[in-house]
């Protein structure tokens, strides 16, 4: 059996919508992320204890862990705290690239397998206005970087650079490689 170890609708779609058969065990780990560490590093170890966390419960399954978080220049951007705060990383983005990495990480008996994809994203000059009436939408509250691409936020997006799944939160081609060597 597969296991998706996060709540993430987002990520609960791409799996549907992709046909895999799997259940969600939602982790509740502390996403602290240390000070000094490299972005791949945050979210490969994110993922990790997320999937770790499930696995002690599932351990003949595969239990799939996911974290994804958004920097600019060398600040991360997590999910905002509040309205004022997806204000401000909104503004930050405006106009600039800002890098969205997600890690994976797999455990099966044992074993484990962690990855991560990266994809680069740059943002339209947004004014004052659409940055306030975005966040109205409360769409951005629940999000790394205060936007869904896949939602009304990507009208806020002037181009990306890479896996558009990266920035929804799960790189499929990137998970079923993974999956597909673990099972072998």
């Amino acid at each position: 059996m597969l296991i998706l170890a996060s709540k993430s609708p987002r990520r609960v779609k791409l799996l549907k919508d992709a046909g895999f058969d799997f259940i969600v065990v939602p982790s509740d780990i502390e996403e602290t992320i240390e000070k000094g560490w490299t972005p791949q590093e945050a979210v490969k170890h994110l993922s990790m204890q997320k999937a770790m966390q499930v696995a002690v419960q599932y351990p003949k399954d595969i239990v799939i862990g996911s974290d994804t978080i958004v920097v600019l220049g060398s600040e991360i951007l997590g999910k905002p705290v509040d309205e004022e705060d997806a204000v401000r990383m909104l503004k930050s983005l405006s106009g600039r690239t800002h890098s969205v990495y997600t890690g994976v990480a797999l455990v099966k008996d044992g074993a484990s397998d962690v990855f991560y994809s990266k994809t680069d994203v740059t943002m339209r000059d947004l004014s004052e206005l659409e940055i306030r009436n975005y966040v109205a939408t409360k769409e951005p509250m629940d999000k790394a970087g205060a936007y869904a691409i896949q939602g009304e936020g990507a009208q806020l997006v002037d181009h990306y650079d890479g896996d558009f799944f990266t920035i929804v939160g799960l790189p499929l081609k990137m998970l079923i490689n993974h999956l597909e060597m673990l099972k072998a």
